[in-house]
């Protein structure tokens, strides 16, 4: 699926007040190698969060190496092949994925009811749910957010104030103009 479908397909499912405001863009940079890309998310314009191929291959080794001493000091043998599945897993928890992983995590909630969006472990795919129309105000409003990732909290909350919905005892005032 071409890219301008895919996001025009994501964008379709979220709620009547994100839409146009909460926005998902992917670009590649054609010279890089293996056209290396970049994906972020905006809201009203803004970039709120943004995952690059090259910081994701930073991260990815730093955790590899992270994960490798660690089951060194714990007196294991490390694996012959490395960590590489547990640290892309963890990353991805994170919310730190490259481009491709990006648009697989929107394949994938495309694919997904909205209680398995919200229990995913890839928290770019739990961050689309709550700008999801398929989430109502009133399951919105009393979703505990108390250790999730910085991400989901962010569209969470733009998600409150564009609905007027209150949460935790604070009335939110609805958001009118945009910018």
């Amino acid at each position: 699926m071409r890219w301008s479908k895919l996001k025009k397909r994501i964008e379709d499912g979220f709620a009547d007040a994100a839409k146009g405001r909460v926005e998902v863009w992917v670009t590649r940079y054609r010279d890089a190698h293996d056209e290396e890309g970049e994906a972020w998310i905006t809201i009203d314009k803004k970039r709120v969060h943004s995952m690059g191929s090259f910081a994701y291959l930073n991260a990815l080794a730093a955790r590899k190496v992270q994960l490798h001493n660690c089951c060194v000091e714990a007196g294991g043998n490390p694996r012959p092949y490395g960590f590489h599945e547990e640290a892309e897993l963890q990353l991805s928890q994170e919310g730190i994925v490259d481009h491709y992983g990006f648009q697989a995590a929107l394949f994938d909630y495309l694919n997904r009811s909205i209680d398995d969006v919200l229990q995913s472990p890839v928290a770019v795919v739990r961050a689309l749910g709550m700008v999801d129309r398929r989430l109502g105000k009133r399951r919105l409003r009393t979703l505990d957010l108390a250790d999730e990732h910085a991400l989901v909290c962010r569209l969470h909350h733009a998600r409150c104030t564009f609905e007027g919905v209150a949460t935790a005892g604070a009335v939110v005032a609805p958001v009118s103009a945009r910018g």
